[in-house]
């Protein structure tokens, strides 16, 4: 699923394509996509121009020279794909806006559970929906007191779009791996040192990540990424990476790195 650094990718993609130009015409060849009628779209999309991106966690938010803002969330296998010629559009492009250059920008989404929304305002959306600041710009004293009353497992709460919004699972995994955090630590138990490494080590990864373009590969040698299975070998001990279910969601770690 894209997270944060991907859908930072996406922006910074979608920034250099698509703005300011006027959109001539919208298509969408599954309607369930659209969170709101499709005739909603069609009024406040064609005609206007796409102007601003603001990127809160997996959220993009793009502004538009009209009335409405518009959100995507990309889903499992959503991105941007912008192309000159109609015979190139993607496979799995379901929503097209055609520009007045007559170029296109698809929303490429294959497993159809990205979509697109119209709303009045990013701040008033992101309350309504209890998103935390973008975890890139997340303050320490704020990733802090949001942990405060937590009594769960940390991985748990790295996952929470209410502390940090934009952490998926892989960059969980990865985090708590650098911070040499076991991903079941109770936060209740955490000492202040504890929360701050695991603070500081999300920053790191949201920042390499960004600067490697989520490319996996070109990922520092010591990140868990590279052996991000179970029955990999971890960089720094030597043994066996372990894969367990916390809330339902896969999870990796070294236990004689992140030792609990």
């Amino acid at each position: 699923m894209p997270e944060l650094p991907e859908v930072h990718g996406y922006k910074v993609y979608i920034d250099s394509t698509c703005l300011h130009k006027k959109i001539t015409s919208i298509d969408c060849r599954d309607k369930r996509l659209f969170k709101k009628p499709a005739a909603d779209f069609e009024t406040f999309l064609v005609g206007e121009q796409l102007v601003n991106t603001v990127r809160i966690g997996k959220y993009l938010f793009i502004e538009t020279s009209g009335e409405k803002v518009l959100v995507m969330h990309f889903g499992m296998t959503g991105r941007p794909k912008y192309y000159k010629s109609k015979e190139d559009r993607p496979k799995f492009g379901h929503i097209v806006l055609t520009f007045d250059n007559d170029f296109h920008f698809a929303f490429e989404n294959k497993r159809k559970f990205g979509w697109w929304d119209l709303i009045d305002d990013i701040q008033e959306y992101k309350e309504e929906h209890g998103l935390s600041d973008d975890a890139r710009e997340l303050s320490l004293d704020d990733f802090k007191n949001s942990l405060k009353t937590r009594k769960t497992h940390i991985k748990k709460v790295l996952l929470d779009q209410s502390v940090c919004a934009g952490v998926g699972n892989w960059m969980a995994d990865e985090i708590l791996y650098q911070a040499k955090t076991h991903p079941k630590i109770k936060v209740e138990n955490m000492m202040e040192k504890g929360i701050e490494d695991v603070f500081n080590a999300m920053k790191k990864v949201i920042e390499v990540a960004i600067e490697k373009d989520a490319h996996y590969s070109d990922f520092p040698q010591d990140f868990l990424m590279h052996f991000r299975e179970e029955g990999g070998i971890c960089f720094h001990t030597n043994d066996e990476i372990k894969k367990i279910q916390l809330g339902g969601r896969a999870t990796y770690f070294s236990p004689n790195w992140q030792v609990l």
